[in-house]
């Protein structure tokens, strides 16, 4: 019985290889990991964002709307005049939680209308006040002070929150993206040690996203935007690239 199955053996291996080495190749093998990594990489602003409230009355809505058209005009006028441009709608990168606010930008909003409540002995008739916010795109922070008079002169109101943003959004992020794959190499070789392997190749690469990674990023990112800047220090904007790669493990 010990013979035949022996010879069963013989016969299943291939010919020249001795079963010690298929044996041994059987249990090398190769592993495969896959690792989530989160690369980022923070860029001095090129812009940035503010919001005005704009506000205008009339006799009725036809009248505030004009009205709030005319200083609409008047602004944007005199902000072209300090290089500040409505804010334009532009997809950054989807990782980046500023590059998501950027492409929210651009859609026009529309005017909402009030009408002013007067006391009941009150001989006035109510006027309509029409509202608008607007975004604008400027390229310091001092441009933004010294368009706080033209924003006031035209019955604006400037919000006191100013993002940093950037123009270009694809280099920093394949920058993010490097860093992504060069953090999941040092993660791979501590597989490899751990295992008796080597890193030898990268399988594949995922821009798959993952949500608890991809969740703290945004909370990163955020910490960023509103901790407070050093006096004289240049504004940073983070970028984030999410990534899952798979690499392959060996002797």
């Amino acid at each position: 019985m010990i013979k035949h199955g022996i010879a069963l053996a013989l016969l299943a291996a291939p010919l020249g290889v001795p079963l010690a080495a298929q044996a041994q190749s059987a249990t090398a093998g190769q592993v495969s990991v896959e690792i989530v990594s989160t690369g980022q990489v923070s860029v001095p602003a090129q812009r940035y964002r503010m919001s005005v409230t704009l506000t205008a009355k009339g006799k009725d809505e036809a009248a505030a709307g004009a009205a709030l058209a005319a200083n609409r005009a008047r602004l944007m006028q005199a902000l072209a005049g300090l290089n500040i441009r409505e804010g334009q709608g532009d997809i950054g990168t989807t990782n980046s939680l500023m590059g998501l606010i950027s492409s929210f930008a651009g859609a026009k909003s529309k005017p909402s209308f009030s009408l002013e409540t007067l006391d009941e002995d009150s001989k006035e008739t109510p006027q309509s006040t029409a509202t608008e916010t607007l975004q604008f795109d400027a390229p310091t922070r001092t441009a933004i002070e010294s368009a706080k008079a033209a924003i006031e002169a035209n019955g604006g109101k400037l919000d006191d929150d100013v993002l940093p943003l950037l123009t270009d959004y694809v280099a920093p992020t394949r920058a993010a993206k490097a860093a992504a794959i060069k953090k999941a190499q040092s993660e791979a070789d501590a597989y490899a040690a751990t295992l008796g392997l080597k890193r030898s190749a990268i399988v594949k690469v995922s821009e798959k996203q993952d949500p608890t990674a991809g969740a703290l990023a945004l909370i990163g990112e955020l910490v960023t935007i509103v901790a407070p800047k050093k006096e004289g220090g240049v504004d940073q904007v983070t970028v984030n690239a999410s990534l899952v790669v798979e690499f392959q493990l060996s002797r």
